[in-house]
């Protein structure tokens, strides 16, 4: 049976990264008490950095039907479009 792949896009500081929910920790669950740990330096499987900005991101976008776009604004006056897949 293939497994959907599920996908959430975040922005952390300056870093716009890709999880994987399905990769990251092969499926084990995770709550509050316990939460996903991943160091931005030494990224996990299932856990891709795809955009970076020189100022911190408060705008993070994704369009309902065409998941391959995904466009980010950042206090340093950048808006960055993502045109490639996000898909693995």
């Amino acid at each position: 049976m293939k497994m959907l792949q599920e996908i959430l896009v975040v922005a952390i500081g300056n870093l716009i990264l890709k999880i994987d929910t399905n990769k990251v920790g092969k499926g084990a669950g995770f709550s509050a008490e316990q939460p996903l740990a991943c160091p931005v330096d030494k990224l996990i499987e299932g856990v891709q950095l795809v955009g970076k900005h020189d100022g911190e991101v408060i705008e993070l976008s994704m369009c309902q039907w065409m998941t391959t776009r995904l466009a980010s604004a950042s206090t340093d006056g950048v808006v960055c479009c993502l045109l490639s897949p996000l898909t693995l």
